[in-house]
């Protein structure tokens, strides 16, 4: 029993430590905003960039307003990347809420400072 209990109490421990990807040069993780808390950063940050890392399929079926496109999944996405401003603010955006995660991560890897990942992605946005 004490074993258990252990290994109970080990594997909580490893679930609530885990952490978001920092860029360890620069200190910076991205943020998780719900759609709501996203609507109002569109609204009141004027230098926000909208990137929709969804597919052009996926996006032929709408976008928030203003949104660049980069698709995570296609073969340039790194590349693509690369050529933006690192020192902008980004919302990030996908159609459920995972690759923008992952998006975001490389993004902070690749040394972006402000990334805010919306969660539940278009989903939510197009259902609010």
């Amino acid at each position: 029993m004490k074993n258990f209990l252990t290994i109970v109490l080990f594997s909580l421990l490893m679930i609530a430590c885990k952490s978001k990807i920092t860029n360890q040069a620069t200190g910076a993780a991205y943020k998780d905003v719900d759609v709501a808390q996203a609507k109002i950063m569109i609204q009141e940050e004027k230098n926000l960039i909208i990137l929709d890392v969804r597919t052009p399929e996926e996006t032929a079926k709408g976008m928030i307003e203003n949104s660049i496109e980069i698709d995570y999944l296609g073969d340039s996405f790194d590349a693509e990347i690369s050529k933006l401003d690192k020192s902008k603010p980004y919302l990030v955006y996908c159609r459920s809420g995972g690759r923008s995660v992952s998006a975001s991560e490389k993004m902070i890897a690749a040394g972006f400072t402000d990334v805010t990942n919306m969660k539940g992605g278009y989903n939510d946005w197009s259902s609010k």
